[in-house]
């Protein structure tokens, strides 16, 4: 993607956006995209996919890093083909490209994100080479969320007492 082609991004996105039926993208948003996309330092990449005058998909990746490889890595935030052209091999060429871009930059893996629900994208994933990871992804809302003791709540080693005596208790009645 490019300063010329990022109004095709957009839209690309808010119709992937629409078909998900998750709220439609505002002008913070679109210009927070713009920025974090041609800052000095980008946030994320993305590619765009055209057949002849129409743009019909997208990838979108962010470099992470690895501290048990001691590599970068190249995660997958999405894939999005518009459904005119799904089942076309397109998707896979998407694919493709960013496993090719991880490789360019050298990192040991290529994370893909993929919704609870979303059974088409694992198949689409697995039956592409991959394989599912032996992690849950959790997420925090910044703003929203108080780590640690609130006011009258039970503590992170409270939480771990109480799991070991609901364990024991059923082993006990298991006997």
């Amino acid at each position: 993607m490019n300063k010329d082609n990022f109004d095709n991004f957009i839209d690309l996105l808010s119709r992937c956006r629409e078909s998900n039926k998750i709220h439609s993208l505002d002008i913070p948003m679109i210009n927070r995209l713009k920025e974090d996309a041609f800052s000095i330092t980008p946030k994320y990449e993305a590619y765009l996919g055209k057949i002849g005058l129409d743009w019909v998909a997208y990838a979108i990746t962010i470099m992470s890093y690895s501290t048990f490889m001691a590599l970068p890595d190249l995660s997958v935030e999405e894939i999005y083909v518009l459904g005119n052209y799904r089942n076309l091999g397109i998707g896979a060429a998407m694919l493709k490209l960013c496993v090719r871009k991880a490789k360019k930059k050298g990192c040991g893996n290529v994370n893909l994100v993929v919704p609870v629900g979303n059974k088409k994208s694992k198949i689409f994933f697995e039956f592409n080479g991959a394989v599912p990871a032996n992690y849950i992804s959790y997420k925090i809302d910044p703003y929203a969320s108080k780590i640690g003791k609130s006011e009258g709540k039970p503590t992170y080693a409270d939480f771990i007492r109480k799991k070991k005596v609901a364990r024991l208790s059923r082993l006990n009645s298991a006997k």
